[in-house]
């Protein structure tokens, strides 16, 4: 692991910008100065955040300070876009500032602003719905590419580029058989090319891998982090397994109620939110759950919440004061004892 040998020693940087210095920052500072290695399990992280942070630390000779910079820029732009997508869908600019102090106070909020992907993948995944919904395809699929190389599920955004899509251009329905042929007549027009570009970068980045000598993700999460990739049914059944056989800390308690509150408001949801909105919701859902045996009870369930950004434009639809103002009292409380 990654020590202070790249942290700067001066009292600025002691006592604001190292003590942000945890858990998996370490490797994507390590990955940022030294690049990827076999033997390590960085392979396991996505190149984007590290790469931003290795151009910007070698122009403020501080990675730690660079990859800050770069979350808290994000988590500026996560605020901005996650307003304009609640208003896109709908909702009155009271209930947009709603939903995105919702999503400030999450107990787990505070990784938004950490060194971090979160911000970065959750800025270019709102950015993309964003797009896709006024129909810029092509910037549509070059952000959900970007946001499949800060993290993993951005893989999930093609589905969602791909309905929308389908939706929009060929006027494609479901449950509408007389709709399944007339779309295939607007294959013709280019733009649907865009919304692969999210799978695009998926492959890319594994044939680098695999040209590189360095293996390819699961592989790296089985043997260096011994997190086994499994269907979701299966991470559902092992999650269960540990709920009933393991003993918890106080953080498990905290991934717990998180789960079974962005749950509700998912289930509340299929009824209020876009059809294809709630789906990369539930995806996320599905994808967490293939780490099929993390070394904790949920291990960061909390964190990987941030992503399911549309359970946090449900709660600006709760119709009572009193209850979110309660929620959001509740979950700031939870984010300080994080």
């Amino acid at each position: 692991m990654l020590r202070l040998n790249l942290l700067q020693q001066d009292q600025f940087s002691i006592l604001f910008i190292n003590v942000w210095k945890r858990w998996d920052t370490d490797w994507y500072l390590k990955i940022a100065a030294f690049g990827y290695d076999r033997t390590d399990g960085t392979a396991s992280y996505l190149p984007l955040y590290p790469w931003l942070s290795a151009r910007l630390g070698a122009l403020t000779g501080n990675y730690l300070l660079s990859a800050l910079l770069i979350s808290n820029f994000s988590a500026l732009a996560v605020f901005i876009l996650f307003y304009e997508v609640v208003r896109v869908e709908g909702l009155t600019s009271i209930q947009a500032g709603f939903a995105v102090l919702s999503l400030a106070v999450f107990p787990s909020a505070f990784f938004l602003f950490a060194a971090y992907t979160d911000s970065l993948f959750l800025a270019l995944a709102l950015g993309t719905w964003l797009a896709a919904r006024q129909k810029h395809w092509l910037v549509a699929g070059l952000l959900g590419g970007l946001a499949t190389l800060a993290r993993l599920q951005g893989v999930l955004l093609m589905v969602i580029l791909g309905l929308l899509w389908l939706r929009e251009v060929a006027d494609f329905h479901l449950f509408e058989p007389i709709t399944w042929r007339k779309s295939l007549t607007t294959l013709g027009i280019p733009s649907w090319i865009a919304t692969l570009l999210p799978g695009v970068a998926f492959a890319c980045w594994n044939l680098y891998l695999n040209a590189a000598g360095l293996g390819n993700v699961p592989e790296m999460l089985a043997a260096h982090w011994g997190i086994r990739t499994v269907p979701p049914w299966m991470g559902i059944w092992l999650f269960l397994g540990r709920l009933f056989s393991t003993s918890r800390v106080f953080i498990d308690y905290i991934d717990l109620g998180s789960l079974a509150f962005i749950l509700i408001l998912l289930i509340y949801g299929l009824r209020y939110l876009d059809p294809i909105l709630s789906l990369y919701a539930w995806l996320n859902l599905a994808l967490f759950f293939m780490r099929g045996t993390p070394p904790h009870l949920l291990d960061s369930f909390s964190r990987y919440m941030l992503a399911v950004f549309p359970a946090f434009l449900i709660m600006a639809k709760i119709p009572s004061r009193t209850a979110r103002v309660t929620l959001w009292m509740i979950s700031f409380l939870l984010q300080i004892f994080y």
